[in-house]
């Protein structure tokens, strides 16, 4: 599968680059011939300026003369002369085309390989975001079931409060209850002393009036008694 989508990308961009070259009437590339001399004029007669031109180079077509079968060219590095025509065409060659594919390929697979690190990286980075929210969710979890136990406990600790509330009241009540019996105990204590009190004097006066009054009482000796 890789080996037919890596065909059908070069076959892609030799297509691509004909067009692109096609397009450019100034350009002329070495047909596939080993060498191809460059002359100083039109003719075979003419001074050898370059020995041989190899496969693929590039030239700037200077003039045409198809009538004569010679076109001048210049070098890349500016040097001018004659060459037959039948060794130009103005598309690049099979070899330069090779080339400029791999070159491409090369790079469309490096891409490739950094968008692959960039799905791993992203793979990484997701699967890190994943665990961290895992964690996050089962510390909310966690917070959220401590949260119902305050609650919980908070409930319970206002039922304690308010059942102490009213304890601390219902005491209240009984240390009033017992102040106010401790007072009446008093009061009876003190009122049943009084009562003994006046008993006992009523007592005393009630034996001194009788001491007073039996003298009168005592039966009185007969004359005849007396004359005895």
């Amino acid at each position: 599968m890789k080996t037919l989508l890596t065909g059908l990308t070069i076959a892609t961009l030799l297509i691509t680059s004909g067009i692109s070259r096609a397009q450019s009437s100034d350009v002329r590339y070495i047909t596939d011939q080993v060498r191809v001399p460059l002359r100083a004029g039109q003719g075979n007669q003419f001074r050898i300026l370059h020995r041989g031109l190899p496969t693929g180079t590039k030239l700037i077509l200077l003039q045409d003369s198809p009538d004569t079968g010679w076109a001048q060219v210049s070098t890349s590095n500016g040097q001018v002369g004659w060459i037959r025509r039948q060794y130009l065409t103005a598309d690049p060659v099979a070899k330069i085309l090779l080339e400029q594919a791999q070159s491409r390929l090369q790079h469309i697979e490096s891409l490739q390989g950094d968008l692959g690190g960039e799905v791993r990286r992203l793979e990484e980075a997701n699967s890190t975001l994943e665990t961290q929210l895992q964690t996050a969710e089962q510390q909310r979890d966690q917070l959220s079931k401590e949260l119902k136990e305050i609650k919980s406990l908070s409930s319970k600790a206002l039922t304690l409060n308010k059942h102490h509330q009213e304890l601390l009241h219902q005491h209240e009540l009984l240390k009033q209850q017992q102040a106010m019996d401790q007072a009446e105990i008093q009061r009876l204590n003190g009122s049943s002393s009084h009562k003994w009190y006046i008993y006992g004097a009523l007592s005393v006066g009630l034996g001194a009036i009788l001491a007073m009054i039996a003298p009168h009482f005592r039966p009185r000796r007969r004359n005849s008694e007396w004359t005895n």
